[in-house]
């Protein structure tokens, strides 16, 4: 378990806006609004791990200690956009549509002594994005042993070869044990290149459908829930796993030989053996996957009883609705839910529940 010591010196975090925008309405039908904004963040609060010296100690990728610091300056500059239409307007049909979006970038200014500081899988980098993956690159399964394959560190190179964790194929060496002798390297940021929402509203004499849905381009999340499902560290214990488990290496290919151009499966799946699971499905860039979603956030249809109608039986109103929430989510893998942390993790949380509603509202 990580712990944090008490941190009495630090000091309440500062925000600097500027924001420049222009709006109006054109046509009598299109409203639209954009924002360019610049947001300065200093004195951020930063977990910094502690030294050995500290009484701290390495477990995994990270120290167990650590200490809150006001030390980070980051900057998130981006575009804003707002655009509303009366696509439809007249006395009995009217529909309008709207969207808003965002284009955003966020970058880390300014660090102690410009140091990197490197939390789980992500990296603190002047320069770089602060949820910026930094972890171990993944080549590919060797077709020839069915084992997984990952950047060398060169500085590592002899160690490795000397605990028989490394494989030469043509000029290129790997690794197949990264903890210890991998390279880490950039891969990407949690962070998506644009996202937002929009909406349509349909009008007819008395009838209104409601809808809204949202969405997220770009991005990365570590799957970590499916690192799990497709791992298997027990010969006698059961435990669930991911049905892509089927498509497991399991054999070396027809006409496959060591020289073989393609012996080396950027896309393939290890071999299925216990033994070598932990390294085989070691933490490393082949469990990003793609944030972007789109959700159907929510329908909403509506019926207002003509008040003509209502008043003779002595009633103002009466409006009868019926919608469904989250109607539906689509993901880069099914099951996946990147609404879950907006700082690129996941775990075993389900996407967000199904909920189907009905109402009667009365005016008297």
């Amino acid at each position: 378990m990580k712990q944090s010591l008490s941190a009495e010196d630090i000091k309440w975090e500062t925000c600097q806006n500027i924001d420049f925008g222009i709006e109006g309405r054109l046509f009598n039908r299109l409203n639209f609004n954009f924002v360019l904004f610049d947001k300065r963040n200093k004195d951020l609060l930063f977990a910094v791990p502690l030294p050995l010296s500290a009484g701290s100690f390495v477990w995994g990728d990270d120290y167990n200690m650590s200490i809150y610091k006001n030390i980070g300056t980051i900057s998130n500059r981006g575009i804003e956009i707002s655009l509303s239409a009366d696509v439809i307007r007249n006395r009995d049909l009217n529909w309008t549509l709207s969207t808003e979006g965002t284009f955003m970038k966020s970058k880390i200014k300014k660090l102690p002594d410009g140091k990197d500081i490197l939390h789980g899988q992500q990296n603190y980098s002047e320069g770089h994005d602060p949820y910026e993956f930094y972890t171990y690159h993944f080549v590919g399964v060797d077709q020839m042993t069915g084992r997984s394959l990952y950047t060398l560190d060169p500085e590592m190179a002899e160690r490795a070869e000397a605990a028989g964790e490394t494989v030469t194929i043509g000029d290129e060496t790997y690794t197949t044990m990264p903890g210890s002798y991998g390279k880490r390297d950039w891969a990407g940021t949690a962070h998506p290149w644009f996202f937002g929402s929009f909406n349509s509203v349909l009008q007819f004499k008395g009838f209104a459908l409601n809808a809204l849905f949202t969405y997220s381009l770009g991005g990365k999340l570590y799957d970590s829930a499916y690192q799990t499902l497709m791992s298997t560290n027990s010969a006698s214990s059961a435990s669930a796993n991911h049905v892509d488990l089927a498509k497991s290496w399991n054999g070396v290919p027809a006409g496959m030989t060591e020289n073989s151009p393609n012996r080396i499966d950027p896309k393939g799946l290890p071999q299925l053996d216990f033994e070598y699971s932990t390294y085989n499905n070691a933490t490393s860039d082949r469990w990003l996957t793609s944030a972007s979603y789109f959700v159907v956030k929510n329908i909403s249809l509506s019926y207002s009883v003509p008040k003509l109608l209502m008043n003779k039986i002595g009633m103002q109103g009466l409006t009868l609705t019926a919608g469904v929430e989250n109607l539906a989510t689509f993901t880069s893998r099914k099951g996946v839910n990147p609404q879950y942390n907006f700082s690129g993790g996941s775990d075993n949380t389900y996407v967000t529940a199904r909920v189907f509603n009905f109402g009667l509202q009365f005016q008297f």
